[in-house]
């Protein structure tokens, strides 16, 4: 046998291929050189290796070519499969724009062409001119008969000199337009079936349609991919007119700047979204358990950091450790028996919206801190409340921090030990004072008593509550929460702020309260809310759950349970395909609400995407 890499460069050399044959591809020898070089003279040997090798060959057409293709008067059929195509040559007076959008978003195998040909102005301006004074003429002639004058007359004569008016300024080009829509089946009746719901979305609309018939293999090769138009049923339109054809404009989500959410299941387009450019971008994500929402979070906080965003999460399950260590996050352990710390007596720095009056940062401090006391020792009474106050309000004007003066510059800020020993010294406040020794001296001390200890650098910082009891978990959240918020209105950057399981804050009036109000106000400072849960049912029963998901224009609907769908339903107002699409979606499926849009997406991550997610 000789040599196969040298049969090859025979063969590139001295033949050509042959595609002119429908069922298969010969070979076609090159003119011979009037005299042969010792290079390229051949063996016998050679010669029959290299037709053994040729004839082995599968050739491109005998591969893609169907097994048989029947034309029909009204149809073909390709081995088992039928196919008819119609053509549209009428339309209304009027086409919205996005006509087009029922039959692009319509859930059925077709093919749909649209060949635009321009035309020269000076051609179709002759034609204006010669049929505007066909109109005119007739329209005289009317006026000398004394015959009552025809409206529709003058509609033309309007739309006539209107369009030669853009015609002129190059407001307006001309085109010849086409459309061919093909559809397919297994069999004719399912075939005649598709067409009559398509025919009628296009009746409802005026647009007039009919099939090709004795010319089926016409149609059939111009919604192919070949750009060849043998059937030519076209209409004349201008550019706005042409432009409301245009096909590209099914539900999506797609902006120019924003992040990779997933692919459009019905239509195939990319979902880029940003966040920060929506006039209000808290989202909420609800899913069952196992649904993988906290992928499709991680998915989006990986995104969102490539484009400088900083992200804060609380994390109740250690699920962001692994993506911190793959891309050098903060990440701070909130426990008792952590080194890491958090005073709740930390006073934020002053406003940046604002002209702020002296007290205004004092006084909604100590709103705060009562909301904290009431998580921390138990809902208190009016008179118990009112003692807090004073103690607080106390506390701090020892560190001459008072409402006339609450600049923090160059002062020491307090800790939970200095409340009580205020707490010690005041009348009916003893049992305010033993309940808060568990918390500067008690088993629980440490987690609130000592003075701040971490801070919140750029780029991802994950706040851990894990090794909480639950006991400690609602007030741990809320003085994370508030720390947050404090460095939040220092300064002006986009961010993202992730609370993991919410319904763990929702349980308590307090926590769910201030939650709500951080969404509310979170836009003015560039934060962004994502709040995740599972327990649909507890997250809405809260008196703060359903005015939380109103003030959340983005929601990420993922698989959803029977027992909690209807919940959902009621909500969001979901169709019932929207509703079955979440009780019987696949892994990654989910829905996307963006104000008024509803896209079902898939989640689509890279390789590197995955393994740094996925725990």
């Amino acid at each position: 046998m000789a040599d196969k890499s040298k049969l090859l460069a025979l063969v590139k050399k001295r033949y050509t291929w042959d595609l002119s044959g429908y069922g298969s591809v010969s070979w076609r020898k090159e003119t011979k050189v009037s005299k042969k070089t010792e290079s390229d003279a051949i063996t016998k040997e050679e010669e029959q290796s290299f037709k053994e090798y040729s004839d082995a060959l599968a050739y491109v057409k005998d591969v893609i070519s169907p097994a048989f293709m029947r034309v029909y008067p009204d149809k073909i059929r390709v081995n088992n499969t039928y196919a008819k195509t119609y053509f549209i040559y009428a339309y209304p007076n009027y086409l919205e724009g996005n006509w087009l959008s029922p039959i692009i978003n319509w859930d059925t195998k077709y093919d749909i062409s649209l060949f635009v040909y321009p035309i020269d102005s000076w051609k179709i301006q002759k034609y204006l001119r010669k049929r505007l004074t066909e109109l005119n003429s007739e329209r005289s002639m009317n006026a000398d008969k004394w015959i009552v004058n025809d409206p529709a007359v003058d509609a033309q004569i309007q739309d006539v000199e209107e369009l030669r008016h853009n015609l002129t300024r190059w407001q307006e080009k001309y085109f010849h337009l086409s459309i061919y829509i093909t559809i397919y089946s297994d069999n004719e009746e399912k075939l005649n079936k598709i067409w009559n719901d398509i025919e009628t979305i296009l009746a409802g609309r005026n647009v007039l349609q009919q099939q090709s018939y004795l010319r089926a293999e016409q149609g059939f090769t111009a919604t192919w991919p070949f750009a060849i138009d043998e059937l030519g049923v076209f209409r004349n339109m201008a550019t706005g007119a042409v432009s409301t054809a245009f096909p590209f404009s099914s539900s999506t989500l797609s902006h120019e700047d924003g992040i990779l959410y997933g692919v459009n299941t019905h239509n195939n387009s990319l979902i880029i979204y940003d966040r920060f450019k929506a006039e209000n971008a808290n989202m909420c994500v609800f899913a069952k358990s196992w649904g993988w929402k906290s992928f499709a979070v991680k998915l989006e906080i990986l995104r969102a950091l490539m484009l400088g965003t900083d992200v804060i999460v609380i994390d109740p399950e250690n699920e962001y450790k692994n993506l911190v260590d793959s891309i050098w996050g903060s990440y701070l352990d909130v426990s008792l028996n952590s080194n890491q710390r958090i005073n709740p007596f930390d006073l934020p720095l002053k406003l940046k919206d604002q002209d702020a009056k002296p007290w205004d940062l004092l006084r909604s401090w100590v709103i705060a801190l009562l909301g904290l006391m009431n998580l921390v020792l138990g809902k208190m009474t009016p008179l118990e409340e009112s003692i807090m106050e004073k103690a607080i309000i106390t506390t701090y004007s020892l560190k001459w921090i008072t409402f006339e003066d609450d600049d923090i510059v160059g002062k020491e800020i307090p800790i939970m030990k200095d409340l009580e020993s205020v707490l010690e010294t005041m009348d009916w406040a003893s049992t305010l004072q033993k309940k808060l020794e568990k918390f500067t001296s008690g088993i629980f001390s440490g987690l609130f008593s000592k003075r701040t200890n971490v801070d919140l650098w750029e780029g991802l910082q994950v706040f851990s509550v894990r090794d909480l009891d639950d006991i400690l978990r609602p007030s741990a959240m809320y003085v994370i929460l508030n720390h947050i918020w404090n460095k939040v209105k220092s300064s002006s950057k986009n961010r993202l702020l992730v609370i993991d399981e919410a319904w763990n804050i929702m349980q308590y009036e307090d926590s769910a309260k201030f939650l709500f109000w951080l969404v509310k106000r979170a836009r003015k400072y560039k934060l962004w809310v994502t709040t995740i849960t599972q327990d649909v049912e507890d997250f809405i029963g809260s008196p703060y759950g359903k005015p939380i998901v109103t003030n959340s224009s983005i929601q990420l609907l993922l698989k959803q349970s029977t027992a909690s769908i209807d919940a959902l339903q009621d909500i969001f107002k979901l169709t019932d395909q929207e509703k079955n699409i979440l009780l019987n979606s696949a892994v990654g499926q989910w829905l996307f609400f963006a104000g008024t849009e509803h896209v079902a997406i898939q989640v689509i991550a890279s390789y590197f995407e995955e393994k740094v997610i996925t725990t």
